[in-house]
């Protein structure tokens, strides 16, 4: 399973795995994904006639099945795709869909003007962000461009590249339509110098359905003010299961902030993240050895960390991730943090669909503040809290996990759950795995420390799990995942515990950050006031 660092692990040494090499980030996007109606013509398969299936199935005649017919309408789809001005309709889902510049990414064609309509479902907004952008500069953007519009929304014209004194660059900004629609246009003017490839690789936008309110901070509600009587009646649409209805007047943690709309000086109810509910729980009453391979949905607040190595993390809310402060400022490390990337993966149990996805950008990074680097031995205030750059689109892959508020989720023998895309048998894993595990007492742990004469700090700010005579499946790359147990009482899953140390990878228990201890740290940082 996933990076678990024990403080003396065999093999920690090599925690630096990363994205290793069978798993790279895709370099081009999949062909469905390319800017509508150019680049395909390139995916022609070696059949005789050199025509793709795709192209053969898009542009078949049925007066012609030779191979000269199907000339003509190759033909006849080069022409179409050399016209200088194209446009299509694209689908927002839940999920960030790529979409890029012709050819991306590789330097695009001069001559050219593509059009996408993004949109989205009744009652969604389309949110849309670059992840890459380089196009030839100009004075007001008036040669080559991005141009990103909708109803009700000034034009915005895009051009340059990422520092460049000419042009304008996106950057991060996000663009939320205020309907339900987006376009994107791409122009590429024919060159004066008569050059028809350019020296600039495009961009690469994300884009993906959100709630209408997404944009704020307590996101994904749509507030509908409907006249009835001469009285004014609010209504609120919340995205169910995924999002639920919060009375106006109520903060909860995962919120930065209290969004207020006012009708006649009422506030509006919000939409907040249902958590700990998955809509494939895994069945508890499966008596699991060792690990067992996740379904989609049963983990869906699992997060992929790449930072100095493998890790894992936990969805909070729709925009925080709650993780183990030493996958970030690992114990003895030789690496300085000073410009390290942070990368984050969600929504899915497959390493290969999640890098597909793409990362989410970190806005900030939060250590706990009695969490100490270079005390090897002790990994007291083992926790941090990475916020992202924007609020993710809950759905049925995609939740947070709740936290906890009782200590009699710490019983000795109460069942847990550990997930992650750690070392198993040796191996790195490309699907989440997870391990059932028992809460274990105390005083066992600790006398277990001492049999193997161990140093390590075992604070009451931690807990332990597993069993001395069985295997417990948590290994280097599960580090910072956590661990959850059912919370009979309010009917959801909790965060107990987050990896944070081990003595190898065989036999014996696993220590884990109590985060119940952390919980007024959390709703702190969480809510802005730290």
């Amino acid at each position: 399973m996933a990076a678990f660092a024990a403080s003396r692990m065999e093999g920690e040494r090599d925690r630096n795995i990363g994205l290793h090499k069978g798993f790279p980030p895709p370099t081009k996007p999949w062909p469905h994904l390319l800017f509508p109606g150019v680049g395909q013509a390139s995916q022609m398969s070696s059949s005789r006639c050199l025509v793709s299936e795709w192209g053969n199935y898009l542009w078949r005649s049925p007066h012609s099945t030779s191979c000269q017919g199907k000339m003509w309408w190759l033909l006849l789809w080069g022409v179409l795709q050399a016209c200088p001005t194209q446009g299509s309709v694209l689908l927002a889902q839940q999920l960030p869909q790529q979409l890029t510049s012709p050819g991306y990414p590789e330097p695009y064609v001069k001559g050219q003007e593509s059009s996408s309509d993004i949109e989205a479902p009744e009652g969604f907004a389309v949110r849309l962000v670059f992840q890459d952008f380089d196009l030839e500069p100009s004075q007001d953007c008036g040669q080559d461009s991005v141009t990103v519009s909708s109803s009700g929304m000034d034009p915005n014209r895009f051009c340059g590249q990422q520092g460049s004194p000419l042009g304008n660059h996106p950057g991060q900004r996000e663009f939320v339509s205020p309907g339900n629609r987006l376009r994107l246009t791409f122009r590429a003017p024919a060159s004066s110098q008569d050059r028809t490839t350019g020296l600039h690789r495009g961009f690469l936008a994300l884009y993906q359905a959100v709630g209408v309110n997404h944009s704020r901070p307590s996101g994904g509600s749509e507030a509908i003010s409907i006249a009835e009587d001469n009285s004014s009646k609010i209504q609120n649409h919340c995205q169910e299961p995924y999002y639920q209805a919060v009375p106006a007047g109520a903060l909860p943690c995962t919120t930065q902030g209290l969004w207020k709309e006012t009708q006649d000086r009422e506030e509006l109810p919000r939409c907040e993240p249902v958590c700990g509910r998955p809509l494939t729980p895994i069945a508890q009453n499966q008596e699991a050895l060792g690990s067992s391979k996740a379904k989609l949905g049963n983990f869906p607040w699992q997060a992929f960390t790449s930072i100095y190595g493998r890790g894992g993390g936990a969805l909070l809310g729709d925009r925080w991730i709650l993780t183990a402060a030493h996958t970030i400022y690992p114990k003895d490390s030789v690496f300085p943090w000073k410009n390290r990337r942070v990368d984050v993966f969600l929504g899915h149990t497959s390493l290969d669909e999640m890098l597909r996805l793409g990362s989410h950008p970190v806005r900030r990074v939060v250590v706990h503040p009695d969490y100490r680097q270079n005390e090897s031995h002790n990994f007291n205030g083992d926790i941090a809290l990475l916020e992202l750059q924007h609020s993710v689109p809950l759905g049925p892959s995609l939740l947070p996990v709740c936290l906890p508020d009782s200590e009699t989720l710490y019983r000795s023998g109460v069942l847990g759950y550990v997930s992650g895309f750690g070392v198993e048998r040796g191996w790195l894993t490309t699907e989440l795995k997870y391990s059932r595990l028992p809460v274990a007492p105390r005083a066992a742990c600790q006398a277990w420390l001492q049999e193997k004469q161990r140093s390590e700090v075992f604070s009451d700010n931690m807990f332990c799990a597993g069993d001395e005579m069985r295997h417990q499946s948590v290994c280097q790359g599960d580090s910072g995942g956590v661990y959850v147990v059912w919370d009979e009482r309010a009917h959801h899953w909790v965060a107990t515990g987050i990896v944070s140390w081990g003595v190898g990878c065989g036999k014996g228990y696993g220590f884990y950050t109590k985060v119940l201890n952390y919980l007024d740290w959390i709703k702190g940082v969480m809510g802005g006031k730290d």
